[in-house]
């Protein structure tokens, strides 16, 4: 009986409608990966394989970029988490937005604004020409191609999800800890390595870790700032020469790579985890004194760099473009309510598809934690990697739906699909078993359960995930690229077509459409992650024990 319990749950286990969602979402998710794996050893022998220092070349500059771009992002991330939580800096409320803002900006587009300021002969070594009579060729400005300018770029774009986490974990934090080490006569600088450095570990390593995912699966700024990486091969030998057994065989690397990350990031989750008990105390901000506008220099110079440098030069392209005529404007305008609304309807569905994997994950027993673990298969393909096995699918098997915007759904539902999962896993567990049983106890089928307890309960979570999938479909470019159907544009496409032709005031217009686009989930977001009254209500109850 324990063993069967083990199998398939316990007496909370879902209702048969969650089993059946769970294992027709693993099936979806697995079979474009299982199906590209199977292309690329078919390709062995009948595809010419890459040059060996073509192979080597992509191999290290795509580890180079990975891990540079973790690096920079939590240098970034902690410095911002300690100054905003843990400090007397004036002004924490609105740090706390502004070091979230990145996320409601493309990288693609800070590397669009980037490459037109500052690449050789660009905006800014033009003017220092012809204003200051100054050389060409006297800085390096080349510097800004290759593997560290693209790992800056990206640093700067999602180094929020080293801070976000990092910073909630500080903002629960308690100063017991830090009060026995001042007792024994610790230093400030040897509390920060030994007390509250090992207890931001694992949230840091964990979003380090999604910065070398995301730095694995991009496309955009590599291609912009001219890093071959493992993405911007595939998307050549899928578009450029057509050889998608040679695209199926550059995959299985970064595949391989992806899943070690992945499973490094699972033994970090739920490491390290604050606790608040009677023990807790609210902590007493560290006091800056005379390094007071040191922290804010440095916190401004890095907001200036990711959101005040693309937005300022947005508006500037905007404000020097020529009046746009009415029917520019109108294709823009629809385009963009297009776009809107085609991501709403996925990242809607995708939200539903992954109430059912999230339940299992905790609440199906093995089964269901290998179900799940199925269903986020899409966390292992980047986005050139999805589209590439959406379209060997559709075209072998269902090819009377090839040229419909079906495909492009199905590639964002399994790209995003893992995302919304843990989302919603963070929503249940924050559940009590007892409700659960409380509600069963008093006659309520399972289902009931989970239409009228666990899904109000987790609402604000759900919210929550299913902004932060909206904010990462908006933004994404290479599977709308290489499957959207003829007539079809996104906002991220309408950036990137000019973009990538060097008509950068072009892309303007859009560019600022899609962050004023980006800014309501982030909102919606930020207001869910904050919670502005928690640290009041636990400071209220540690005075009244």
């Amino acid at each position: 009986m324990h063993s069967w319990q083990t199998l398939i749950g316990t007496l909370r286990r879902p209702p048969s409608l969650i089993w059946m969602v769970g294992v027709c979402v693993a099936i979806i998710a697995l079979i474009p990966a299982i199906y590209t794996v199977v292309r690329a050893f078919e390709a062995i022998g009948n595809t010419p394989l890459p040059p060996s220092k073509m192979l080597q070349s992509l191999i290290i500059n795509t580890v180079l970029l990975a891990s540079g771009t973790a690096l920079l992002s939590g240098i970034i991330g902690i410095s911002q988490a300690l100054l905003i939580e843990r400090t007397t800096l004036f002004g924490r409320s609105v740090w706390r937005i502004i070091a979230a803002l990145p996320l409601a900006i493309p990288p693609y587009v800070l590397g669009i604004c980037v490459l037109a300021l500052f690449r050789p002969r660009g905006i800014i070594e033009k003017w220092l020409h012809t204003t200051l009579d100054m050389p060409y060729d006297t800085l390096p400005f080349h510097g800004i191609f290759g593997v560290w300018g693209s790992a800056v770029v990206l640093a700067l774009s999602i180094s929020p999800y080293v801070y976000l986490p990092v910073a909630a974990v500080l903002r629960q934090g308690s100063n017991h800890l830090s009060e026995m080490a001042q007792l024994s006569g610790t230093k400030w600088h040897t509390q920060l390595r030994h007390v509250t450095l090992p207890i931001i570990a694992p949230a840091a390593g964990g979003g380090m870790l999604l910065c070398m995912l995301y730095a694995l699966a991009d496309f955009g700024v590599p291609a912009l700032l001219r890093l071959p990486t493992f993405s911007t091969a595939i998307y050549g030998q899928f578009t450029g020469q057509i050889n998608r057994g040679g695209a199926a065989l550059l995959s299985l690397p970064l595949i391989l790579v992806t899943l070690a990350l992945i499973i490094s990031e699972e033994r970090l989750a739920g490491r390290g985890g604050v606790q608040i008990n009677r023990s807790w105390r609210p902590y007493v901000p560290h006091v800056l004194g005379p390094w007071h506008w040191l922290a804010q220099w440095g916190l401004t110079t890095v907001s200036v760099a990711a959101v005040g440098l693309p937005i300022g030069t947005l508006l500037f392209w905007a404000s020097q473009a020529p009046s746009a005529n009415t029917i520019a404007w109108g294709t823009l305008i629809q385009t963009g309510l297009g776009n809107l609304l085609f991501v709403t309807i996925v990242a809607t569905i995708t939200t539903g598809l992954a109430i059912a994997p999230a339940l299992l994950l905790r609440r199906g027993g093995m089964i269901g934690v290998i179900l799940t673990r199925c269903s986020q298969a899409g966390y292992a393909l980047p986005g050139v990697v999805v589209a590439l096995s959406v379209v060997l699918v559709v075209n072998r098997g269902i090819s009377t739906l090839a040229g419909s915007l079906i495909p492009l759904v199905l590639a964002y539902i399994i790209r995003f699909l893992p995302q919304a999962v843990q989302s919603l896993d963070a929503a249940f567990m924050q559940i009590a078993p007892a409700i659960e049983e409380a509600g069963q106890s008093l006659g309520r089928s399972a289902a009931s359960v989970l239409q009228r307890i666990m899904l109000p309960l987790a609402a604000p979570g759900i919210r929550a995930g299913w902004a932060l999938l909206f904010l990462s479909m908006i933004k994404e470019l290479p599977a709308t690229l290489l499957l959207r159907p003829a007539g079809f544009d996104t906002l991220a496409v309408r950036i990137w077509m000019p973009a990538s032709d060097g008509h950068f005031a072009e892309a303007a217009y859009p560019a600022l459409l899609l962050i004023v686009a980006a800014l309501l989930p982030l909102t919606l977001m930020l207001s869910t992650h904050h919670h502005p009254s928690t640290s009041k209500h636990e400071e209220a109850a540690w005075k009244q024990s």
